[in-house]
């Protein structure tokens, strides 16, 4: 198994160039300054940060991991150590360039960077604080806007503070100097800091103690640490302190957290592999019978899915094909598709006239009982007479098949829907019936093929799958699903896949001796 993804890839990445890039600086700058020329506090400073950003870096890569792994939000999170990777190597290039007064820019626009960091820490501090807790109340909205509007003015104040020295000001001998109203520019992130840890507090019933210490510590850590080194002039050490922390809250509220996650992880597993198993999965399914060729495929968009198709000998003359969609996604859409699974085949195998249309209506009363999670399903069932080539079927608010005859195109075969099984009892279905001859196709799908998505929001749609079918007419069944799939696949790209994309494909050889796929 891949520990990235390729998306997440191009993200580790980046962030290697950027971060190892950021790294490089500060080591030509230590060479150039030259370490006999820095105060032993500043050597001090400079290692702690690098130290900082190495373990910066670390982080990141573990949360990209993380997110492949578990699915966590922790978009916020990484915006938090980015933002204090950029505080760690701005104080370490604001050592190295204090006092040259050929640096005297850098020294301006990188302590401007480090005041910055700030109240962006404080910010996204909050938008983690509130993801982790899966908060969606109006007065949490309020606070959302209340801290964005600060964090705009905490910036705007940073700007202005480059024409009037409100903050800190830069001598033409480039030295860094404090002025009296710096402790202003920090009340954005105090206020924010005080009103998270507030939250954390009024949502304490939802929480562990351990994870109320995790919040407590990234909030309160670097104010007890610049308390603690204030008498001892020049030392700095409060960005790589915050990256710390970041690191300690990380640990204790994510890969403690990581432990319920893999119990869970190791139960969504084994329901994957009995749903996989409960498919057919071995072709050809029947290798014995040369009247015609058969290959289905699902991937699920979770662990476990909605989607099934089903395939069967009713008796040595028939055979059943079903395609079907549950409603939803995840264990409760699987839960469901399998015991519709099961009663459209009892149903089928113990009806008497082989009639879909009858067969659905008996399923949908059974299924409608004690439904109380109002769950339902699209499904396209039919029954081939080997014999005749006769495909009889009902459509209950599934996607249209596309049918290839043997010397045309795949057409959609469109006709009306029934409404899908298990939304009201008593329904009567109603279905159609084609006439296979040899060579004819016939495909199945769920919604997932036509819906899938690209990152412009673009439905993959019928066309591309018309035309997908039939870039070669020729091919074989179970080519005829691998060709899909890799049109799909070639359309998404990186899009994250939203549903099961679920496949059946039947090709009529007739009665005679039996041609090949192709």
């Amino acid at each position: 198994m891949n520990l990235l993804s390729k998306r997440q890839k191009r993200r580790a990445i980046i962030a290697t160039f950027v971060y190892f890039f950021m790294i490089l600086i500060s080591a030509q700058l230590i060479y150039i300054r030259g370490l006999t020329n820095l105060k032993p506090i500043y050597i001090l400073n400079i290692g702690c940060d690098m130290f900082g950003m190495l373990m910066g870096y670390v982080l990141f890569i573990c949360c990209l991991i993380d997110v492949q792994k578990t699915g966590s939000n922790l978009k916020w999170l990484l915006c938090l150590i980015n933002v204090a990777y950029l505080g760690v190597f701005s104080d370490s290039v604001a050592w190295l360039v204090d006092g040259v007064v050929k640096y005297r820019w850098l020294n301006y626009v990188d302590n401007f960077l480090y005041y910055c960091c700030a109240p962006f820490e404080a910010f996204f501090f909050w938008m983690y604080t509130r993801t982790y807790l899966e908060l969606d109340k109006k007065s949490v909205k309020a606070l959302d806007i209340l801290a964005r509007v600060g964090l705009f003015l905490a910036i705007f104040f940073r700007v202005i503070n480059q024409f009037n020295g409100m903050y800190y000001t830069i001598t033409p001998e480039s030295i860094y100097q404090r002025s009296a109203l710096y402790p202003m520019s920090m009340i954005y992130s105090f206020v924010t800091m005080i009103g998270t840890l507030t939250v954390v507090v009024i949502e304490r019933k939802n929480l562990q103690k351990y994870q109320i210490v995790a919040f407590f510590v990234y909030g309160l850590g670097p104010l007890v640490i610049s308390i603690i080194t204030s008498p001892a002039y020049g030392l700095s050490i409060i960005a790589s302190v915050i990256m710390l922390v970041i690191l300690v809250m990380y640990g204790v509220l994510n890969l403690i957290q990581g432990r319920e996650k893999a119990v869970a992880d190791r139960d969504l597993s084994l329901a994957k592999s009995i749903q996989e198993n409960v498919l057919p999965r071995v072709f050809p399914p029947f290798p014995d019978r040369e009247e015609f060729s058969l290959y289905g495929s699902m991937t699920p968009a979770k662990e476990v899915g909605g989607d099934f198709y089903d395939f069967y000998l009713i008796d040595d003359d028939h055979l059943a094909i079903t395609m079907a969609d549950v409603s939803g996604k995840g264990v409760p859409a699987a839960l469901f598709m399998m015991i519709a699974k099961i009663i459209i085949k009892t149903q089928t195998l113990n009806s008497t006239d082989l009639d879909p249309n009858t067969i659905l209506g008996n399923v949908n009363n059974q299924l409608c009982e004690g439904n109380i999670l109002e769950m339902f399903v699209t499904v396209w069932h039919g029954i081939l007479t080997i014999s005749t080539g006769e495909l009889v079927y009902s459509n209950a608010g599934h996607e249209y098949p596309a049918l290839k005859r043997r010397a045309g195109k795949f057409e959609l075969v469109k006709e009306k829907h029934s409404p899908p099984v298990a939304t009201l009892e008593g329904i009567r279905f109603k279905g159609g019936k084609i006439n296979l001859y040899e060579g004819d196709v016939i495909f199945l799908y769920t919604d997932g093929v036509t819906e899938a998505t690209n990152i412009g929001k673009e439905l993959f749609g019928e066309e591309r799958l018309l035309t997908a079918l039939n870039e070669n007419l020729d091919k074989s069944v179970e080519d005829i699903d691998k060709n899909v799939r890799t049109s799909i696949d070639h359309f998404v790209k990186d899009a994250p896949q939203f549903d099961d994309i679920t496949m059946l494909a039947l090709q009529y050889h007739g009665v005679a001796k039996g041609s090949s796929d192709s």
